[in-house]
């Protein structure tokens, strides 16, 4: 098979050497990391400039590329590839580390360079040798038997003819080849019948574009999820790959019969009628049902108690047409069925597909996307029916990952012959990924198709379309707001209602309607049991506390008292920890300008560390610490104390120091501030803290602004009267600035400065004398009220 394989390049450097190379990129250069899409490989390309010495090696998680030196590398040019799930970087000591994530378990991966470009090539299959003589130094920790791949070659002697090898080199290479072999010989997958290798053909098959670059038979590796043996722990660190299984588990082929649709369901429904035991026509009944798209049938049949005493085969086989069944009937299928189940001695090739339907019924995002893949090569062995119905199932788990999606509705995109309601089901599908992909005019065209259809999935277009048509303004406008609603009420506990109301929420998002967007997701989320409408719902909610609450974004907000009466309702749905972390923020914030202290000091002690260990978060709680009455002033300046000096610390520092009894100290915190407010408070201290004559200085620089209300004016001048009295004082400020009071006047009048008094029995006459001067120019205390009887 020499001529038909594809021309090898250039001989790339070996997997792990280290090359000697000019001076390292420079500390801080930031070095682009992109990616190219071939035929046969994923090429992963660094531009260096001047490469750096460095490795790479496989370890179980992945292809880890090490660089010597501390280089900033942008990943931000780095495509998805097949080849390639994702891309790490760290550092480790002097070293970059940029691990690379394989799709499949058994990617091979060279190294190459070219000018200053690095680059990996990732490709499917076992790993190539490195040419001849290029020996790869030993990892530090490697095994010592180990033994490098150029060992392998045997030397050769005169006129090109190979010397006898020892007896242990001929053990090991009759392992090696036999490995090989039974890749090689790995048997695909039976075709149902109608399906011939000209459909197979048509589809892209090999490495030709739009193809999968997959056999049918999927390498063990990727079928079992075993991990390749990890060259720095020496052979026999982790167990090697089994080989592929000859025969596969069970065929589709004989589940649909020979006859036509009718002649075939009587005689398989006459035969369970006429059999004694009945579990191998009950097995032929149920996987008739199931290969036709009637699951609960199919489920009905299966629901008759099995004799403990049946066959195991037999148990296998209507256990198996069971979960399918379930599969269909989108209900969770036993994680220890045997769909799911290992073989013993070999890898089953078509289990990548039993995961991926497993991963979607229960919600596992991540886990489909990473078999997607090989799930679409293997749904080309799948009979049509089943195939399109096993893409409808598996791309529903599929939300906004439009790879993902891509990758699935490629398997069905150019089916043919279809029912119409199949042909509803295919177009549903298009129409999603056109939506992922922003292409509304597609969008569009396959939501009309769909809609023209009675099935679930038409049902679903219509919402869509109804959603589409929320933004007009007219009378169509109008209709497809009320057919929502109706979606929604109708189908309330079914996934479609569930769609619908998302849909509504989010129209009445974008229109500003929050309270009601709130509710609406509410609803959805609480009637679902679906994890992924759950989260969505979810994601609906937060959204709506975070325009509520962080950033309008231009929307007119309700009044304050209403948001926070919609935060205390909906506050669970504000992600927990750093995530979420926003939305408390908000609503502590507005907590405190709303006068309430002691509910922003208990949003904020829900903050995660991280929060509180940046200067917002850290500010915001040590203001709820001064300002709350449970509230600890001495954890408010331990918060402030890392922080860099600005206004708003100060003025925390301050209630924080008049809560702990110093209200001098706090007024200090405020000197030098402008604003009026911080002027008023530090004046407040100063007279609360009896320094009478910097109080008397910063009440009459107070009432030299202009902008001061009657009221704090009148406060102030009191204020000054009193304190110019204690302190002895006089205060040279004009008539017209002061309240009219004339108690004040008299007070300031007293304030002039007296002669010394002399000591002993004429001072404390002079004392006497001027105390009952001021009380009898002070107002009279305010009468108390009564207390209302029957209370202390």
């Amino acid at each position: 098979p020499t001529a038909a394989a594809p021309a090898a390049p250039a001989p790339l450097a070996p997997t792990a050497t280290a090359l000697a190379a000019p001076a390292p990129p420079a500390a801080g250069r930031s070095v682009r990391v992109r990616s190219g899409q071939h035929a046969d490989r994923g090429r992963v390309v660094l531009d260096l400039g001047s490469i750096p010495p460095h490795s790479l090696r496989a370890t179980p998680a992945g292809q880890e590329l090490r660089l010597q030196g501390r280089l900033q590398l942008d990943l931000s040019g780095l495509r998805r590839l097949r080849e390639l799930t994702g891309a790490e970087i760290r550092q480790e000591g002097e070293e970059t580390v940029l691990l690379l994530r394989p799709s499949c378990a058994d990617c091979a991966a060279e190294l190459g360079s070219t000018g200053g470009l690095l680059y990996v090539d990732l490709r499917r299959g076992p790993a190539r040798q490195a040419p001849a003589g290029a020996v790869p130094p030993r990892e530090a920790n490697a095994a010592p038997s180990a033994a490098p791949p150029a060992a392998a070659t045997p030397p050769r002697g005169r006129r090109g003819h190979a010397e006898p090898p020892a007896a242990e080199d001929l053990t090991g290479l009759r392992e090696s080849i036999l490995g090989k072999l039974n890749l090689l010989n790995a048997a695909p997958m039976p075709r149902p019948p109608g399906q011939g290798s000209s459909q197979g053909a048509g589809q892209g098959g090999g490495n030709a574009p739009g193809g999968s670059g997959q056999n049918s038979a999927t390498p063990p590796a990727a079928a079992t999820g075993q991990p390749l043996p990890n060259p720095r722990f020496g052979p026999g660190a982790e167990a090697a790959p089994k080989p592929p299984c000859l025969n596969p588990p069970f065929s589709f082929r004989d589940w649909a019969g020979r006859q036509p649709y009718l002649d075939e369901l009587v005689a398989r429904r006459g035969a369970l009628a006429l059999s004694d035991q009945g579990l191998a026509e009950m097995a032929a009944l149920a996987e008739f049902h199931a290969i036709h798209e009637m699951p609960r049938e199919a489920l009905d049949v299966l629901s008759a108690p099995v004799a403990e005493s049946a066959p195991p085969e037999l148990r296998a086989r209507l256990e198996r047409a069971r979960d399918i069944a379930r599969i269909l009937a989108r209900q969770r299928i036993d994680p220890n069925s045997a769909l799911l189940a290992e073989a013993a001695d070999c890898a089953r090739p078509d289990l990548p597909l039993w995961r991926g339907l497993a991963a979607a019924l229960t919600g596992d995002a991540p886990a489909l996307a990473r078999q997607a893949p090989q799930i679409r090569a293997l749904l080309r062995d799948i009979p049509p029916d089943l195939r399109l119905a096993f893409a409808h199932v598996l791309s529903d788990a599929v939300e906004e990952d439009v790879e993902t999606l891509r990758v699935l509705v490629a398997a069905v995109r150019t089916m043919t012959e279809l029912r119409p309601d199949q042909q509803v089901v295919r177009n549903w599908l298009l129409s999603r990924q056109a939506r992922l992909e922003g292409n509304r005019a597609d969008e569009m065209m396959y939501l009309d198709r769909a809609a023209r259809g009675r099935s679930v999935a038409a049902l679903y277009a219509r919402a869509r379309l109804a959603a589409l048509n929320l933004t007009r303004h007219d009378a169509e406008g109008q209709r497809a707001e009320q057919e929502l609603i109706d979606f929604a009420r109708t189908y309330r506990h079914d996934p479609l209602g569930e769609e619908s109301a998302i849909l509504y929420a989010q129209r009445l998002l974008e229109r500003g309607d929050l309270g009601a967007a709130l509710r609406v997701a509410d609803e959805a989320s609480q009637a679902s049991a679906r994890p992924s409408m759950e989260s969505r719902a979810a994601r609906l909610a937060a959204q709506a506390l975070r325009l509520l609450l962080v950033d309008a974004r231009g929307l007119t907000l309700p009044p304050a008292g209403e948001r926070l009466a919609l935060y205390w309702q909906y506050e669970g749905y504000a992600t927990p920890g750093e995530r979420g972390d926003d939305i408390r923020l908000g609503a502590a914030r507005l907590m405190l300008d709303q006068g309430l202290p002691d509910a922003a000091l208990e949003a904020s002690r829900q903050l995660a560390a991280a929060t509180i260990a940046q200067p917002d978060g850290a500010l915001l709680q040590a203001r709820a610490e001064a300002l709350a009455e449970q509230g600890d002033p001495l954890r408010a300046m331990a918060l402030l104390q890392p922080l860099p000096e600005s206004a708003a610390a100060r003025r925390i520092a301050a209630l924080a120091l008049s809560r702990l009894g110093k209200p001098l100290e706090g007024a200090q915190a405020l000197a030098g501030l402008d604003e009026l407010a911080d002027r008023q408070a530090r004046a407040a201290l100063l007279f609360q803290g009896q320094g009478w004559g910097e109080a008397a200085t910063a009440y009459a620089e107070l009432l030299r602004e202009p902008a001061l209300d009657p009221a704090t004016r009148s406060e102030a001048t009191a204020r000054l009267a009193s304190a110019a009295a204690l302190a002895r004082q006089r205060v040279a400020l004009p008539g017209e600035l002061l309240a009219p009071e004339s108690s004040a006047a008299a007070l300031l009048r007293l304030s002039e400065a007296a002669p010394p008094a002399p000591r002993g029995v004429a001072a404390a006459r002079q004392a006497i004398n001027r105390s009952r001067q001021i009380e009898q120019v002070l107002p009279a205390p305010p009468a108390t009220a009564a207390a209302p009887p029957g209370r202390n």
